[in-house]
């Protein structure tokens, strides 16, 4: 991963980068977390920009981001917020495709435009709205995160070397 980006004409720095497991054996993917270098990370879940970046270490089908979103986000927000947002919510899981081995997708939350979709650097599409983009993002930002060993290690600047 790069120590730096730029988005949307800004540069956004690496603060760190977490591993998620599966079943605490098989590494699937890790995420690098980019923010301004300005901002502190216990911000990290406000409307600032982010970009996460992933890359993956094994396969996988566009249904096993699909399935999982709805629930992972309501976790973090509550189910009747995550409910409002359905409509978002579906048109971003029409934007993911399946992944081989070695692939990136990045999420990149730009206040006041939405959340863009990338994979190897092709934009997939943007969905409208900060509330969407900040609640999605909580899946792996926010209190109750897919993985709480995934999100210490994009929280600690110290997983970038």
């Amino acid at each position: 991963f790069a120590d730096e980006i730029t988005v949307d004409g800004h540069i956004r720095t690496l603060h760190g980068i977490g591993l998620l497991k599966w079943k605490y054996i098989v590494d699937v993917y890790l995420v690098a977390l980019y923010k301004p270098a300005d901002i502190p990370i216990d911000r990290i879940s406000t409307s600032i920009p982010k970009r996460l970046e992933y890359y993956f270490f094994v396969d996988m089908e566009a249904n096993d981001f699909q399935s999982t979103g709805f629930e992972l986000m309501a976790r973090n927000i509550g189910k009747e917020k995550a409910q409002g947002m359905t409509k978002e919510l579906d048109a971003f899981n029409e934007l993911y495709q399946d992944v081989k081995e070695g692939q990136r997708y990045t999420l990149t939350f730009l206040p006041g435009k939405g959340l863009e979709m990338a994979l190897d650097g092709k934009s997939l599409g943007l969905v409208e709205g900060d509330e969407f983009g900040s609640s999605y993002l909580s899946i792996w930002l926010g209190p109750d995160p897919v993985s709480k060993n995934l999100q210490k290690g994009m929280f600690d600047p110290g997983t970038k070397k």
